[in-house]
């Protein structure tokens, strides 16, 4: 079962670091981490990080990969390339049946 839930991004549209931790269900720590190693980047940097809708789906997509299949940063990072080549080209296919 899934449960859906709505995260408002504040008045300015970002969740800071702190708020997109809390969203996600995981320590500030790791959403740091997912910087440092190219996992994730903010939306906006100045004048403190800013992470938008698509930062926290991305946070969450982790922290899934992490926990389902017990990886690594470095697996996840894998499995994240071939999921994204994977929609890449599902979307490649899906212009060349028209």
């Amino acid at each position: 079962m899934t449960i859906l839930t709505t995260v408002y991004l504040g008045e300015e549209g970002w969740l800071e670091l702190e708020e997109l931790a809390q969203a996600c269900g995981v320590e500030p720590e790791l959403i740091a981490q997912l910087v440092a190693e190219g996992l994730l980047e903010p939306a906006r940097t100045e004048p403190r990080w800013g992470f938008g809708g698509a930062e926290l789906a991305r946070v969450r997509r982790i922290h899934r990969l992490q926990r389902d299949f017990e990886a690594s940063l470095p697996s996840v990072a894998l499995m994240l390339d071939l999921l994204d080549e994977i929609d890449r080209l599902r979307s490649e296919l899906q212009r060349s049946d028209v």
